[in-house]
């Protein structure tokens, strides 16, 4: 018996990853099912629905490829008529066909998409699963960093896990040198994810290990390279000396970051705007805007979703944006940190309902000069 419940697991592991021999066999239990859930209306009329039938199809719209999805539905089409014809010869079951022949070409079109994606089984979920954690841990910034603290927010349209904006972070401690890339491809909807899908895996690769003035060029050739007719991308690239505050920027068609400045009672100033978008200019220059943020200064970069109304000016998004902003990162202390999730609350607080992607990131030095943070 245990060696039999040891088969009967591996066999089902192997339905779930879309094994096309176990499949097989998965057809022949949906069938076996079907059958059994054609006869019990007839042996009990008033105890077991016609319209179960609906459960092998759900099950094997999952699990079945496309073929053999179809010889299910089929069956249990055949099975709801035999039904019928043995109860009532003159009656037409008309809500349980409607209900069955619904569910049979929704599983059909959902299988249908799934495996134009590659995804067999119910594991291929896991694969774009992983795909969301892996972009995830790209954009995932320095936790504990003398005298800094970094917060961000990506809110994708629809409150999916993909979306057309990505963040990257590259730390190289070594070098006291901190990249933090923040990229809008152009479009919306599923297509931008796919291509920021792609975008973030390919500079990925490019941050951190090309010096910071020869990213935005090597990005724009692979784009330029890509062909993607009518497609760009929007990027601002922030490469940090986080020892003395240094910092360059590096702009290619975004929204420019605007710096904080703690001193003289506070004041905001955008960046410059710099280069053109990616993938629009072969060999286009990236110029870069240099500073340094004191103590208690702040840096914030922001995708046009944020700051973007149909109909209105942009500097008056931007406007909007930076008021809300300026609370946030005026403290009455240098040494204070932002507050925990403060990126996220910016985001609903200036953009709650918008159909864009949102991406929100916060710099500020803390501590003070020659001391360090204290805590």
């Amino acid at each position: 018996m245990p060696a039999l419940i040891a088969r009967v697991r591996r066999w089902y592991r192997r339905v779930l990853d879309g094994d096309a021999r176990a499949g097989r066999g998965a057809l022949v239990v949906m069938l076996a099912l079907t059958v059994v859930l054609s006869v019990l209306p007839i042996a009990l009329p008033y105890s077991w629905p016609p319209s179960a039938l609906v459960l092998p199809l759900v099950v094997g719209g999952m699990v079945l490829p496309r073929g053999r999805l179809l010889v299910l539905v089929c069956a249990a089409l055949a099975g709801s008529l035999l039904g019928a014809v043995v109860q009532d010869p003159h009656a037409v079951r008309v809500g349980v066909t409607v209900v069955l022949i619904a569910t049979g070409a929704t599983v059909l079109v959902a299988n249908r998409f799934r495996h134009r994606l590659g995804l067999r089984g119910t594991q291929g979920d896991s694969m774009l699963l992983e795909l969301a954690e892996h972009n995830r841990t790209l954009a995932r910034l320095p936790d504990r960093l003398l005298d800094w603290h970094f917060d961000s927010a990506v809110a994708p349209a629809g409150g999916t896990s993909f979306s057309g904006d990505f963040l990257l972070c590259a730390h190289r401690p070594e070098d006291d040198l901190l990249e933090l890339l923040l990229v809008d491809v152009s479009g919306k909807g599923s297509r931008a994810a796919a291509r920021s899908t792609h975008l973030s895996g390919a500079f990925g690769m490019l941050l951190g290990r090309v010096p910071p003035e020869a990213f935005l060029p090597a990005a724009n050739d692979h784009l330029v390279r890509m062909g993607w007719d009518d497609h760009f991308a929007t990027a601002v690239h922030l490469a940090l000396r986080p020892a003395t505050g240094d910092y360059r920027l590096f702009n290619a068609g975004h929204p420019p970051p605007a710096r904080y400045c703690r001193a003289d009672g506070g004041g905001w100033e955008l960046s410059a705007p710099g280069g053109p978008a990616l993938g629009l200019l072969p060999g286009a220059p990236y110029p870069a805007t240099t500073g340094r943020l004191a103590h208690g200064d702040s840096l914030v970069l922001f995708s046009d979703g944020l700051v973007e109304v149909p109909g209105r000016d942009l500097d008056e998004g931007v406007g909007r944006l930076l008021a809300a902003a300026e609370p946030v990162v005026r403290t009455h202390r240098a040494q204070q940190q932002l507050s925990r999730g403060a990126a996220e609350r910016l985001v609903r607080t200036v953009a709650r309902d918008v159909e864009d992607d949102r991406t929100l990131v916060l710099v500020r030095r803390v501590g003070t000069a020659g001391a360090p943070l204290a805590g």
